[in-house]
């Protein structure tokens, strides 16, 4: 899925993210980096991360309707009991 983000970020090289492509599937790494977070903002932070491929630095400033946005696609897939 490709994301437009509200407000467009900035990478430390100069490069302007205006979309992000969100994967469809997650690795067990990705399950340990999120649920092994300090709290529920560190996991959103990572959730994002792992997500779309974004440093946590990157997405640390991002525009939190974004952020936001992003976890309630993929928060579903960490949810316990689903397939």
């Amino acid at each position: 899925m490709v994301y437009k983000l509200i407000t467009p970020v900035t990478k430390a090289d100069g490069t302007k993210i205006e979309t992000v492509t969100v994967k469809e599937s997650f690795l067990g790494r990705d399950v340990r980096a999120v649920t092994n977070s300090k709290g529920e903002g560190d996991a959103q932070i990572k959730l994002v991360a792992c997500a779309t491929g974004l440093s946590e630095s990157v997405v640390d400033n991002m525009d939190a309707r974004d952020v936001r946005a992003l976890v309630k696609v993929v928060k579903p897939f960490f949810e316990p009991g689903e397939n």
